[in-house]
């Protein structure tokens, strides 16, 4: 499916619209249904008119109201989740309890409005359905959070109204810039399903689940990481930049085998804070299922902070799959790796991913 500018631009209108009259509108529609939240810490969430059928519109309403009551009052009381009367999958309770092992929130208003997107396969097709924007206060559980103090999620849904999953989202302001550039190149689509596929492992990151990094990277990812390292000579002279970086090529199992061993130190001492701003996506130019993102990461955890440039080559051969095979972490100043860094196999081929850089 290819977003045009106009529907985006429609997209962001109806957002501004939404924050802008959001309290009148609310009043006017829950006066009207008698639904005014009564209870201490009860949400009431309704979609903007949509096309779906009115059986899936009450599902989404009733899940996302009862799941965001459900973590209010857990967050009073600082007890777990109850998610009884809340439709959702497996995977999505996981990715719920995860997150709430690590920090706390609540919802920043007791009622909302929200706009419903279609996510579509290549072939029109529906994949899921989504809702962004749901505003939320966080309430860390201890002095090693150092994310923002609001955030806003991001729910998926299947097409019955089912919750499939659940993320922290990007900034708003940088997720239209992706879709406007989508727009221009007529790949919207594609890149709104790499926003979602970027949050899902941003937030594998923040709730240290290795199992969900696993299942992104493929079986033959290539990591490469740089290392900032400090030269120490016994002179009177100092050197002009007395640093230099050296990269360190792990396969998968090594790089999530170290990683696992940085979320178990975790556990025990605080929140892994990651962020992701400052995206930029391009398309290969002869093999389009295959994207380069490149993207700023902070990162911090209870003794450790860096900051520095990520690039990652998506492959979406396989849309209800994409893998990772390639992830670099480079030093803001240094020159970020690019697809054409990389040897690319056909997608036929069985063979690997290679740097071809000196």
């Amino acid at each position: 499916m290819v977003y045009s500018e106009s529907q985006i631009d429609r997209y962001q209108y109806t957002i501004n619209v939404q924050i802008y009259d959001m309290k009148k509108y609310i009043s006017l529609i829950f006066l009207a249904l008698g639904l005014a939240a009564s209870a201490q810490g009860a949400y009431d969430f309704r979609l903007a008119p949509t096309t779906v059928s009115p059986a899936v519109k009450s599902a989404i309403e009733q899940n996302v109201s009862n799941l965001f009551t459900a973590i209010n009052a857990a967050a009073m009381t600082g007890g777990d989740i109850n998610f009884t009367g809340i439709d959702l999958t497996q995977d999505a309770k996981q990715s719920i309890v995860m997150t709430w092992e690590n920090v706390h929130f609540t919802t920043a208003q007791d009622q909302y409005v929200g706009q419903l997107l279609k996510e579509k396969n290549s072939n029109g097709s529906l994949r899921g359905l989504q809702v962004r924007n749901q505003q939320v206060d966080m309430k860390p559980i201890d002095d090693t959070y150092e994310g923002p103090m609001a955030q806003e999620i991001v729910l998926d849904f299947t097409p019955t109204g089912r919750i499939s999953d659940f993320n922290f989202a990007m900034e708003n302001t940088q997720y239209l810039t992706l879709l406007r550039d989508g727009a221009r190149l007529g790949d919207a689509a594609n890149r709104m399903q790499i926003i979602n596929w970027c949050e899902k492992l941003r937030n594998a990151y923040c709730q240290k689940d290795i199992r969900m990094l696993d299942d992104l990277f493929s079986d033959d990812a290539l990591i490469i990481t740089g290392r900032v390292v400090t030269e120490r000579r016994r002179s009177d002279i100092a050197l002009a930049n007395p640093t230099r970086v050296e990269y360190v090529k792990q396969n998968k199992q090594q790089y999530l085998s170290r990683l696992k061993i940085v979320f178990d130190r975790q556990n025990r001492g605080g929140y892994v804070n990651v962020k992701f701003d400052d995206y930029r996506v391009v398309r290969h130019a002869s093999k389009p299922n295959y994207y380069g993102v490149t993207l700023r990461q902070q990162w911090h955890t209870k003794g450790y902070s860096d900051e520095g440039i990520v690039f990652l080559i998506w492959d979406f051969n396989d849309e209800d799959h994409p893998k990772i095979h390639v992830r670099t972490w480079q030093p803001l100043q240094d020159t970020a790796f690019t697809m054409g860094d990389f040897k690319l196999p056909d997608p036929a081929e069985k063979a690997s991913f290679t740097l071809d850089r000196n």
